[in-house]
């Protein structure tokens, strides 16, 4: 995963999934057998327009959820995003999610915010961008030969 610069209120990253298909690597962010092989330790999900979604991390007592604002099953997700464990956050940030063909794969971009340029969400901001390599890194191995 890279980051784009696009200034103090969005974070921007892409990378590049080689041996996924977009409906395939779609399916591995809403599937709750494939997503929980990457990313959260539990996963509830309702995978529609307006459906939910109920992410948990039970040793840190951590929750993520959301709602689905946008679901095209290989080309778009868009999703709200709330912690648990954030309790000053007074709206939920959105995060947006695009599946481009490439050669041999798809390229994912995400799109995540708003952040106000204040030092508490500027210091989640580099949090999520922190998470977003991680977490791509841990579902380009599901596939040998990644180049995230």
């Amino acid at each position: 995963m890279k980051e784009i610069p696009s200034g103090t209120e969005r974070l921007v990253l892409y990378g590049d999934f080689f041996n996924f298909t977009p409906e395939e690597l779609f399916d591995y962010w809403v599937v709750p057998e494939l997503l929980t092989q990457w990313w959260p330790k539990v996963a509830e999900i309702d995978p529609k327009v307006g459906g939910s979604y109920h992410f948990s991390w039970p040793e840190q007592d951590w929750l993520l959820r959301g709602t689905f604002e946008a679901f095209e099953r290989g080309k778009r997700l868009r999703f709200s995003w709330i912690w648990n464990h954030h309790p000053g956050q007074q709206a939920p940030l959105w995060v947006e999610l695009f599946f481009m063909p490439i050669e041999n794969g798809t390229r994912l971009s995400i799109f995540h915010g708003p952040y106000a340029d204040i030092e508490s969400d500027q210091g989640a901001k580099q949090g999520h961008l922190e998470g977003w390599i991680h977490f791509g890194m841990r579902l380009a191995g599901l596939r040998p030969g990644d180049d995230v």
